[in-house]
């Protein structure tokens, strides 16, 4: 939806210079709408940098829950081999393990997917996202293993 009103508001642009540059606009009225238009396109690209430092901040959740995940795979698959759990917990456990690392890792490559296609503007939106993923990184190191149930 943005990229297409961004689309939209480049093409605006384009429409403008050429009448301007035609002679069919007066320099007032091209500096008027000029500046609506800049105006216009700095909002939409705004919103698509937070959009894209958004998607990169759950792409890196998901890296750490996929982690987290294949982690207590592991640690289900020593746990039924030392016979610690039986087969029942232990298919049932590998089952819901499964399945939350799959959907983690689908939602994951769809989210890379959009983000190879949506890098408008590398430079400040790299600064937009480091500063709020130090805002986001703070809480999740603070874990504990006793916040992490059944990691040794």
């Amino acid at each position: 939806m943005a990229s297409k009103e961004l689309d939209l508001i480049k093409r605006k642009k384009q429409a403008l210079d050429d009448l301007f540059s035609s002679g069919r606009i007066s320099q007032s009225t091209y500096e008027h709408l000029n500046g609506e238009i800049k105006e216009a396109l700095t909002s939409v690209e705004k919103y698509l940098e937070t959009i894209v430092c958004k998607m990169e901040s759950r792409a890196q959740d998901l890296e750490k829950q996929i982690g987290t995940l294949e982690i207590f795979l592991a640690n289900t698959e020593m746990l039924h081999v030392t016979g610690e759990i039986d087969d029942e917990t232990y298919e049932k456990q590998m089952k819901a393990i499964n399945l939350g690392l799959e959907a983690a890792k689908q939602e994951l490559s769809d989210i890379k997917s959009v983000l190879e296609g949506s890098k408008p503007a590398e430079s400040a939106e790299a600064a937009v996202c480091e500063h709020e993923e130090e805002k986001t990184e703070t809480p999740a190191e603070e874990t504990t293993a006793e916040e992490t149930p059944g990691v040794f």
